[in-house]
């Protein structure tokens, strides 16, 4: 098992960029060759972040023995096909949310995976900042759960595009996007995280001329309470989350996929959850997280991971699947 993992990144999206900046921060890892279809913007792209080499061939650079892991940030529509053929080439996959929109693929995902004896990760950033772990750990605290708001809503750059006319990627359906996938998804990992997969799942979109869902409202059925989550992309949100229970309640405020702020009031006494300040790049605390269990061989870690996803894909296609009836 090498020290240093050698990457490949796909995609030159905004959150490439932000992943090629952990790359660099994190020790461990290095990133040999950007992969685009569009072999000029790859060669800037690489450029500009530092990575040596650029490829538009992706299987060619998948055939390469010198690369042991591909991080995937293609249009959620590439996601499934590109995972699948980087498995099975034996590669390590990191792949951004959603993994997958359907239960069926993300199984495949994890079976491909098992049977190749490498892993595969989604890139759910929420799960791995210290603020969320520390409210996550005093959750057994809450006692018995009555109550959970989760909100991740944000005005899209590529929303006045969309309203004149054009088709940017995020929000056209062939390319599975939308507001539930691109960031409700956060909502929905927190709440699988927390509460495990619900019993019910109904969710009220709203939609845009071409059929894509612009915000929407989703509502997860567990024993006792009612999860609700809200999000959107062509409006700001007051993002953040707030569960309540027996013993008290729990929150955080901001942006869901940064955790920036978290307070917990238990028995009465409140304090103050802030495990991150300094903060440069959210990535890092996943990127290194994924590191360490490729380089420790840890099934555990990636066995949890792959029901997670697992989960979170079932919710999301309840989810569309409800709200076209």
């Amino acid at each position: 098992m090498p020290k240093t993992i050698a990457i490949a990144s796909v995609g030159t999206s905004a959150i490439t960029s932000l992943m090629q900046q952990a790359i660099a921060a994190v020790p461990g890892v290095v990133c040999q060759v950007v992969c685009s279809r569009d072999e000029a913007r790859g060669r800037e792209f690489a450029r500009s972040a530092g990575v040596p080499e650029h490829a538009s061939d992706y299987r060619a650079v998948l055939e390469r023995p010198d690369i042991d892991a591909v991080y995937i940030a293609s249009p959620n529509r590439f996601h499934l096909e590109q995972a699948l053929q980087a498995l099975e080439h034996k590669k390590h996959v990191i792949l951004e949310k959603p993994a997958a929109v359907r239960r069926g693929d993300a199984e495949r995902l994890v079976q491909t995976a098992e049977e190749q004896g490498v892993f595969f990760f989604e890139a759910v950033s929420t799960l791995f900042m210290p603020n969320y772990l520390a409210l996550r750990a005093l959750l057994p605290r809450l006692g018995r759960v009555s109550q959970a708001d989760i909100c991740y809503g944000q005005y899209s750059s590529k929303y006045d595009a969309y309203l004149r006319g054009e088709n940017p990627n995020i929000f056209n359906p062939e390319m599975e996007a939308g507001a539930l996938n691109d960031m409700g998804v956060y909502c929905v990992h927190v709440a699988v995280d927390l509460f495990g997969p619900p019993e019910t799942v109904d969710y009220q979109g709203e939609y845009g001329p071409n059929g894509i869902d612009l915000a929407g409202r989703l509502l997860l059925g567990y024993r006792d309470f009612t999860c609700q989550v809200r999000t959107a992309k062509n409006k700001d949100l007051d993002s953040g989350c707030l569960i309540q229970g027996e013993g008290g309640w729990l929150r955080s405020a901001g942006p869901l996929n940064e955790f920036p702020a978290a307070q917990a009031c238990l028995e009465g006494e409140k304090q103050e959850l802030q495990r991150q300040q300094g903060l440069e790049n959210r990535l890092i605390f996943e990127l290194s997280r994924f590191r360490d269990a490729i380089l420790e061989a840890d099934r555990d870690f990636f066995q949890r991971m792959a029901r997670q996803s697992v989960f979170t894909a079932s919710v999301l296609e309840a989810a569309h699947a409800g709200a076209k009836k």
